[in-house]
């Protein structure tokens, strides 16, 4: 099931990315909703990583595509009914901090300013961000988190 839900899912997460309309989803809400489809929550879930997009709020802090992982984990505890009170999977953040490393491994950083190169806190930075292409290389990590995410999501308990 999660092997032929994961493409899917994915696309679905790329598409709103990609989109320039009013559907468009930042890198955290697209990994939201990747994580929504998996999991068969609320798609609109993602507002709740509106912010988060640039490296939370265009600082460049954290890459959207982490901080989105990070929420969907959060998102798949509610789905299960967990509540605040119940303790923090150990497993589960052992798995999101190995993500981390991966993540920093295979696209040297975690930080969205030294990924793309600039904060995104402007409206001038962010056409900057658009005219230069750089958005494109953020489909790669949303792409990347999404794959890494799928397991998790799934055996993190």
């Amino acid at each position: 099931m999660l092997d032929d839900t994961v493409p899917t899912a994915r696309a679905a997460a790329l598409a709103g990315f990609a989109d320039t309309g009013p559907g468009h989803l930042n890198c955290a809400q697209a990994v939201i909703r990747f994580a929504a489809l998996l999991l068969g929550a609320r798609e609109d879930s993602v507002v709740l990583a509106r912010y988060m997009g640039g490296g939370m709020a265009g600082m460049g802090e954290v890459c959207g595509a982490l901080s989105g992982a990070v929420l969907s984990l959060g998102l798949r505890d509610q789905h299960r009914g967990f509540s605040p009170a119940d303790d923090l999977p150990a497993l589960a953040r052992e798995q999101l901090q190995e993500l981390f490393r991966r993540f920093e491994a295979e696209f040297g950083a975690t930080a969205c300013r030294a990924l793309v190169g600039y904060r995104l806190d402007s409206a001038q930075a962010f056409a900057r961000f658009r005219d230069e292409g750089k958005h494109r290389t953020c489909e790669a990590y949303v792409s990347w988190t999404c794959d890494q995410l799928a397991n998790i999501l799934v055996t993190a308990r």
